[in-house]
């Protein structure tokens, strides 16, 4: 794979809540405030910490690293933020929901090659056609969103709403089905809409609901203990999320695009142990192996591969318009990192962040 640095850029601006967010700066009075002098965890990782950050706004960043955690800034106005304060995680869903294809596969309940339409019999159009691989390496053709969102988020521009509220698996399905592929399946084109029928076609597949399947196949057996999938409200002691204006940001709840990264709260110590796992030979290398090229590097099952400065990394980034988070791993030397951010905004960038704890500063 090409040495790129241009990829940091790029995934970072293609997660859950890309327009949304870069949209969002055109918007914004003024960013998001930098981090206070607060500080929680191992006192020199945050100092680290705060070196990495230097630049970025925000009101806080949280990081989990082999050498242990730390935070930086606030969770709210009165409340230091910790590595253990929960937070959406956006994207970095699609990494969780790409180990549950792997699983899956792993027992034989699905194939690679399985379509929609055997997982859906109901189903008809060019839809019915696109296959479990396609949509979990973003190469099925669907659009970045779906039909609802799309027009839910030119109003979440300058409201900090919902996008996603009204996205049920049913809904997604129809989506999909009517909808016109924006690429010929085969070619790279991020798309949540197709991450959302991803996950909500392997809990049809298996009869149980996504957030139940995902806790017992994938959170439960890598001793997540904290990470939670679509909850009814946010989890205690959540952090305020900011928008990139400092406005508080509406938290992304819907039934049906929970496997795309809405719902899913995480935080830098649980993200951590998915870095770690990564990093040791913990996942399965049948979602982390890039099957085709994407951003410069490769797109696997939720996982990104690239390399940078000599350097094979893999992980994935999330963002909505109050949260960034990143995970990131080097398998070769078994370095890893995951860091948080309660914060959206065109210069909160936990890639950045992430790279440059992994000794890898010029990577921005």
């Amino acid at each position: 794979m090409p040495r790129n640095r241009s990829f940091v850029r790029k995934l970072s601006v293609a997660g859950l809540g890309a327009a949304l967010v870069v949209g969002l700066s055109a918007f914004a009075p003024a960013p998001a405030p930098h981090p206070s002098d607060a500080w929680t965890g191992d006192p020199a990782l945050a100092d680290r910490l705060r070196t990495a950050t230097a630049g970025l706004a925000g009101q806080g960043f949280a990081a989990a690293t082999p050498e242990g955690s730390a935070a930086i800034g606030t969770a709210d106005v009165d409340r230091a933020l910790t590595a253990r304060t929960p937070q959406e995680i956006g994207s970095v869903t699609k990494s969780l929901t790409g180990l549950l294809l792997a699983d899956m596969v792993a027992r034989g309940e699905v194939a690679p090659a399985t379509t929609l339409g055997e997982v859906y019999p109901h189903l008809r159009g060019g839809a019915a056609a696109i296959t479990l691989d396609q949509l979990a390496t973003h190469t099925s053709g669907l659009p970045r969103l779906s039909t609802r969102a799309g027009a839910a988020g030119l109003l979440s521009l300058l409201t900090h709403g919902n996008p996603y509220r009204w996205d049920t698996p049913d809904n997604l399905l129809r989506d999909a089905a009517w909808t016109p592929l924006r690429t010929a399946p085969g070619t790279f084109a991020y798309s949540n809409l197709g991450y959302a029928v991803l996950g909500n076609a392997l809990a049809e597949r298996t009869g149980q609901p996504y957030p139940q399947l995902l806790a017992e196949r994938v959170l439960t057996p890598l001793g997540l203990t904290r990470t939670v999938a679509a909850p009814a409200a946010p989890p205690a002691g959540a952090a305020r999320q900011l928008a990139a204006d400092g406005r508080e940001a509406t938290v992304w709840l819907s039934a049906g695009s929970t496997p795309a990264g809405t719902g899913v709260w995480s935080d830098a110590e649980d993200l951590g142990a998915l870095a770690r796992a990564a990093a040791t030979g913990g996942l399965d290398p049948l979602a982390l192996a890039p099957r085709i090229p994407a951003l410069g590097g490769g797109s696997g099952w939720g996982w990104f591969t690239v390399e940078v400065d000599g350097r094979t990394l893999v992980g994935n980034n999330g963002a909505t318009t109050g949260v960034q988070a990143s995970v990131w791993a080097e398998p070769a030397s078994g370095a890893w990192v995951a860091v948080t951010s309660p914060s959206g905004s065109a210069t909160v960038d936990t890639q950045t962040i992430a790279f440059r704890l992994l000794g890898l500063p010029s990577a921005t």
